[in-house]
């Protein structure tokens, strides 16, 4: 739902990235991120040489601005918090009194910000609220209409019984009771199977949790987006004419973000153990006799079965997202290659060609074809790229929560692809936009 990633959005910008709470006292480095003061004067302070902990490039501790505006923005966002915290009337999570955002699968319970990023939920299955009703909605119209098949089912069959009935009736009333019916073979009658007198009632039950259920989503998806609008509101209504000036030039910076294009799998430049599905969206690795579907052509990047995607970049912005899908220990690349001349093998010895993120169902890491860097305590269900080819940056973000994850800065001199890859039997690549 809009609203729900517009809340998180905006948490998000005013949020340190080290301690994860609201900023206080922002400062802005000379690689442009923001931090609590105390937080990175901490991080700085113990090295000889600091470094930004989201890039990675060197920062001068002695040169840290404060960032008046984010700081006012933060204010009166945390002054919003504050109010809500005193309303009794909106759901909120009994350990951490933050406003439940989202829902586990696994467990079926609602989550706060703080819930969702814990060791209990870090690893499972998360979903916006309004997403999580919309498919159990679905999941519960497929089974009353399976349900009110199997009552039409059974409703024809008693009409079927009564009628057989009948006929028998009329047949003994006509031969009385000689025994000529039990004499004659013609007439053989079989008790027909017994109708479970329960199963009408369990079905009516059914309907009425079914009912009850939907009413209940819908009055929780009503009472999440009128919070969202109040909030909103309240929130535009309490900047001044200099707040509201920032505001709109947030606004503004974030529309300026490349729309994703549409893009498809390159299956003439894929590993022959792939398979592909028609619109050449998703990409498979299966298990063929208890081994991979070996063939003489070589991997591009080994271990990974690789496919570049299209079209590629040679100027300009662009971004895309995919989902890798598989068994627990399931293991694939998401990232960019340059353009190789045919045949050519992806080698650790040459120059930078390959930046992607090797990503597992517990963490991932940041690796080109010459170097990797430290893993991180990531786990991600869905991936976003963006490059700037102009500039030589490589972003990678969680595509759930739109939160950074990993900058490469390099300059190209070729065009570059989209590049995946798959590891592990029975994974899956599947572009989501």
């Amino acid at each position: 739902m809009a609203s729900l990633k517009w809340v998180s959005k905006l948490l998000e910008d005013v949020t340190c990235p080290i301690c994860e709470e609201i900023l206080r006292d922002p400062v802005i480095t000379d690689c442009g991120h923001n931090f609590c003061l105390q937080c990175i004067n901490q991080k700085t302070t113990a090295t000889e040489n600091p470094q930004c902990p989201l890039c990675k490039l060197p920062v001068d501790k002695n040169a840290f601005r404060p960032n008046k505006q984010l700081a006012s923005l933060a204010e009166k966002i945390q002054a919003m918090d504050l109010a809500e915290d005193q309303s009794e009337e909106v759901p909120r999570c009994p350990e951490h009194k933050e406003k439940f955002h989202y829902f586990c699968e696994k467990d079926g319970e609602f989550l706060c910000l703080v819930c969702r990023d814990s060791k209990d939920h870090k690893t499972h299955e998360v979903t916006l609220i309004d997403e999580a009703a919309q498919n159990y909605k679905v999941q519960i119209e497929t089974q009353v209409q399976i349900l009110g098949q199997k009552d039409e089912e059974i409703i024809k069959k008693k009409k079927e019984c009564e009628g057989a009935m009948q006929v028998f009736r009329g047949i003994k009333n006509v031969l009385g009771r000689s025994t000529y019916l039990y004499r004659d073979k013609e007439y053989e009658f079989h008790n027909p199977t017994p109708v479970s007198m329960n199963l009408e009632k369990k079905i009516s039950e059914a309907k009425e949790r079914h009912e009850s259920i939907i009413e209940s989503l819908k009055e929780l998806i009503d009472n999440l987006t009128t919070e969202w609008k109040e909030d909103k509101s309240t929130f535009l209504n309490s900047l001044d004419k200099k707040d509201m000036e920032n505001w709109r030039l947030l606004q503004k910076n974030n529309s300026d973000l490349p729309t994703s294009v549409p893009m498809t799998l390159d299956s003439t430049s894929a590993d022959p153990n792939l398979i592909f599905s028609q619109d050449l969206k998703k990409a498979s690795l299966y298990v063929v006799n208890g081994t991979l579907n070996t063939q003489a052509k070589p991997r591009q990047f080994y271990p990974f079965h690789c496919v570049r995607g299209s079209p590629g970049l040679s100027s300009g912005r662009g971004v895309w997202q995919v989902k890798i899908r598989g068994p627990l220990d399931r293991v694939g690349i998401v990232g960019v290659v340059a353009q190789l001349s045919q045949g050519f093998q992806i080698q650790n010895s040459e120059p930078c060609c390959l930046w992607a993120l090797r990503v597992s169902s517990s963490d991932c890491q940041p690796i080109t074809n010459c170097s990797s860097q430290e893993n991180l305590p990531i786990s991600l269900t869905k991936v976003g790229v963006y490059v700037d080819y102009d500039r030589g940056d490589i972003v990678f973000y969680d595509a759930i929560t739109n939160k950074h994850i990993y900058t490469f800065q390099t300059s190209f001199d070729r065009p570059v692809f989209p590049y995946f890859g798959l590891e592990t039997a029975r994974s899956s690549i599947i572009l989501s936009l």
